[in-house]
């Protein structure tokens, strides 16, 4: 299971950001854009999980955009937070829907015909 998910495509942040924003935000995640290259990803409560432990769900990532000289983009997403809070069994969680995002990011971009390497 990956601490970080790394894929290369064509475009500009501008012309990546829309698909992002509708692939993951239908697999539930919420948006909070920090600036044009950066963003938290969040699924779930931090309060149910701190009650529920391993049966509550908080899935919380960063997303960094890196452009590139030829004008091709370079994202990541990575870990914003381990699921420690959900015990072992959390920080499993947390690390398999990290596997389980870039998979769908993966297919996506690969769909739009951008993908060049994940």
């Amino acid at each position: 299971m990956a601490d970080i998910v790394k894929l290369h495509v064509n475009g500009t942040p501008d012309q990546v950001r829309p698909v992002l924003e509708q692939v993951l935000q239908g697999e539930g995640f919420r948006f909070t854009w920090e600036n044009a290259g950066e963003c938290i990803i969040e699924k779930g409560s931090r309060t149910k999980a701190l009650l529920l432990g391993a049966f509550g769900t908080h899935y919380k990532y960063r997303v960094l955009f890196h452009p590139q000289q030829d004008g091709t983009l370079v994202f990541d997403v990575g870990l914003a937070t381990t699921g420690m809070s959900g015990g072992a069994i959390g920080v499993a969680k947390v690390r398999k829907k990290l596997d389980e995002i870039g998979r769908v990011l993966t297919g996506a971009f690969q769909n739009a015909g951008t993908l060049i390497s994940a």
